[in-house]
Parts: C-alpha cells; sequence; structure tokens
C-alpha cells in the first residue's frame, strides 16, 4: 500500500485517531435529536392530514434541497474555506429547527421544516468526511468511516429509545416530545465547536498542510477520473431506490404496529445498523471496498424483496436483519470507495458530489414511492428491489474498471 505524502508507519497502525471517535460523538448526539422525531413524521403529518404522497413529497423534496448543499460544502472546503465553520453551522441550523415540529399545523410546515433540517445536514456532510478521510490512511478509511456510522446510528437507537420512554412511560404528548429534541440537538452542535476549534489550535500534520496546499491552486482546474464518474453514476442509479425508512415505519403502522412501539421497532433497526457498521469497515477494508459496496446493494435488494412478499408486521420486522447488513456493510464501504478513487485536491467535492447524487436520487425515490405506495404497497416495494439488484449489477460489471486515483495506492478498489 502507498502511503500518502507525509505519512509515517506510526500513522499505519490500527489506532483510530481521536478526531475519528470525536466527531462520531456529534454524530450520535445529533442523530439522538433527530431520530426522537423521524419515526414519528408519519404520525405527525397524519394529524394534520397528510398520507403517504405528502410524506414522499416531503422526504423527496428536502433531499433534494439537501443535495445541492452538499456539493457546495464539498466545493467550499475544496476551496480552502475553513471546513469547521460549514460543520459545525451545519449541526446548529438542525438542531435549532427540530423543535418547530411541535407546532405544524399542516403539511407544507413540515415540508419546511424538514428541508431546512436537511440544509444543515447538506453543509455540514462533505466537509466533515474530508476530514475523516484525512484523518487515516488509505486501507483504514472503510474501517474509520464504518466507526463513525456505527456512532451516527446509535445515536439514532438513543433517540429512538428516548422518544419511546418519554411516550409510553413518562407519557408525554407528542409536541413535547418533539420539543425536547433540542436538547440533544444543541449538546452536538456545542461538541462540535469545541472539537474542532481545538483542531484547528493544532499545528497541522505533514499529511493535512501538504494536501491543503496541494488543494486550493489545482481545484478550479482539475476534473473527476472516469472511475470516479462511472461510480458515481452508480450510485446515482442505486439512489433512485432509496426509500425513506420512515416509509417502513408508516408501512408498519398500516400493519397494524401502535405509534407508542414504532420507536422501539426504530430502535432494533439502527442498533443492528449500528453494531454492523464497524466490523462491515473492516471486512470491507479487507475484501476491497467496491467488493464490498456491490455486496451490501445486493442485500439491500434481497431486504426489499422480502417486503415486497411480507404480510405482516412480524415478517417485515425480519426481514429488517437483511436491511441492516446493508448498511453495516456498505456506508462504510462506499465513502472509502468514493474517496479512493477521487485525487487528494478533489476530495472535498467528490464526497460533496457523492452526497449529491444521492440527494438528488432521493428526490424521485421518495416522490415516486409514495405515490407507488398509496396505489400498492408491493408494487412499490417491488420496484426498489429492481432497481437496487440492477445498480448492484452495474458495478460488479465495472469492478475491473475501478483503479485508485494517483497516490493512494496501486492495489484494486
Amino acid at each position: 500500500m502507498a502511503v500518502e505524502p507525509g505519512e509515517t508507519e506510526d500513522a499505519r497502525s490500527r489506532k483510530v485517531p481521536a478526531i475519528v471517535w470525536g466527531l462520531g460523538l456529534v454524530s450520535l448526539l445529533t442523530d439522538a435529536a433527530a431520530d426522537m422525531i423521524v419515526p414519528l413524521l408519519p404520525a405527525v403529518l397524519a394529524s394534520v392530514g397528510g398520507g403517504p404522497q405528502a410524506l414522499g413529497l416531503m422526504e423527496g423534496a428536502a433531499e433534494g434541497l439537501s443535495a445541492g448543499f452538499k456539493y457546495f460544502g464539498g466545493s467550499l472546503a475544496d476551496r480552502g474555506i475553513a471546513a469547521r465553520y460549514l460543520v459545525v453551522g451545519g449541526y446548529g441550523v438542525a438542531a435549532v429547527v427540530r423543535p418547530f415540529y411541535a407546532f405544524v399545523g399542516a403539511p407544507w410546515h413540515a415540508l419546511a421544516l424538514r428541508s431546512v433540517d436537511r440544509i444543515g445536514k447538506g453543509l455540514r456532510s462533505a466537509p466533515r468526511d474530508a476530514i475523516l478521510a484525512a484523518s487515516v490512511v488509505p486501507a483504514r478509511r472503510a474501517y474509520a468511516f464504518g466507526i463513525h456510522r456505527g456512532m451516527d446510528n446509535l445515536g439514532a437507537v438513543v433517540g429512538g429509545l428516548t422518544s419511546f420512554l418519554l411516550l409510553s412511560v413518562w407519557e408525554l404528548s407528542l409536541e413535547q416530545v418533539l420539543i425536547a429534541s433540542f436538547i440533544p440537538g444543541l449538546l452536538s452542535t456545542i461538541v462540535a465547536a469545541l472539537l474542532l476549534r481545538r483542531r484547528a489550535a493544532e499545528p497541522p500534520t505533514v499529511a493535512r498542510s501538504s494536501v491543503q496546499s496541494a488543494a486550493v491552486p489545482s481545484v478550479a482546474q482539475a476534473s473527476f477520473p472516469a472511475a470516479l464518474k462511472l461510480v458515481l453514476g452508480l450510485v446515482a442509479l442505486f439512489s433512485l431506490a432509496g426509500a425513506s425508512d420512515t416509509f417502513l415505519m408508516a408501512h408498519l403502522l398500516a400493519q397494524g404496529v401502535t405509534l407508542k412501539w414504532l420507536p422501539l421497532v426504530w430502535i432494533g433497526l439502527q442498533l443492528g445498523k449500528s453494531l454492523l457498521n464497524a466490523p462491515g469497515g473492516l471486512l470491507a477494508d479487507r475484501v476491497g471496498v467496491a467488493k464490498a459496496t456491490s455486496l451490501s446493494w445486493l442485500l439491500y435488494a434481497a431486504a426489499y424483496l422480502g417486503f415486497t412478499c411480507s404480510t405482516s408486521a412480524a415478517t417485515t420486522i425480519a426481514f429488517f436483519a437483511l436491511y441492516a447488513f446493508h448498511f453495516g456493510l456498505g456506508e462504510g464501504a462506499e465513502k472509502a470507495l468514493i474517496t479512493r478513487l477521487a485525487p487528494a485536491a478533489l476530495r472535498g467535492r467528490a464526497l460533496g458530489a457523492n452526497h449529491a447524487v444521492v440527494g438528488v436520487g432521493l428526490l424521485g425515490a421518495n416522490v415516486g414511492f409514495g405515490l407507488l405506495y398509496a396505489y400498492d404497497p408491493r408494487a412499490a416495494f417491488g420496484a426498489v428491489a429492481t432497481v437496487s439488484a440492477l445498480a448492484a449489477f452495474g458495478l460488479i460489471i465495472a469492478l475491473p474498471r475501478l483503479r485508485p486515483a494517483q497516490g493512494e495506492g496501486c492495489e484494486e478498489a
């Protein structure tokens, strides 16, 4: 494995840098805030007259709007704009708007709040991922991303469990639970500000300074390699199958699960993802991040094929196992693959482009899924399974053409 400029043998050790754990803690807190709300969004919409179409429009519009900000944030990071301001600002925006779900009076209110929330996510995602990618050697990136995603998904467990306890044990109202989400959101913003302020005050490592100095003058003229463009195209195709998890919660409601149990189901799903993210990242680093990504997409297709055939809530929940395996293996692998195919000077932009194409795809995916689901749930789930399988086979066929960018080593991606 080739070593990036300025890296030492010590940097190649198995030790995970503190910045990975710190940003993981930030994501844990912000996801705790978000997932106090997300499993309840179908109920929030239903309370103001919104159905599956409104849910699809809300999730699709929010993701589509977020997509542009994800690319914008990554591009700014490559051009020398301080990543910490984008990251902290993104977390802060989301923390402020979430409690206002308690006061929605019409479906478009929820759509507007969800959109602003996702703008915050758009601003922070690519700069944060660029910081993570720069903190570890190429052969350990899937593991680092996996750890971060594992803590992120653990935050969803914390948020779902908090909602369950507040609704079922303390018997708070839906509105009170929504307002309470401000607390972990505020904590995440404070921790991010302190963590990245401390990082900015530290003398830059040779690797960090050389990457930064290379990025600023060349980013305007550089273009993505062909292999990266190919993968981004396949990611765009796969994202067309990316129906929001909130549809699964809505489906379980339709299959007879009561509102107070939804956060508990959400907890189980997010806990499965969290427990599998780090092992999945390790496995991806060993077998190749492109192969791991294609396998994860096949698992996603298999899970949605199971949802298509499911006739009860118990069967639907059983297929959550395959669904969780997809996230555990693929979340770290996909980001590591994009990073590996991108030149260092374009890393932020490449990660932003990855987030952006996913967001644009999710716009169509969620709107389309909502319309199909209202017509026939089996047709909606079947369409997702078909599209994701096509993307997976496309990536498998493309494997021989995926070579790392210069400076990333010559082994297979």
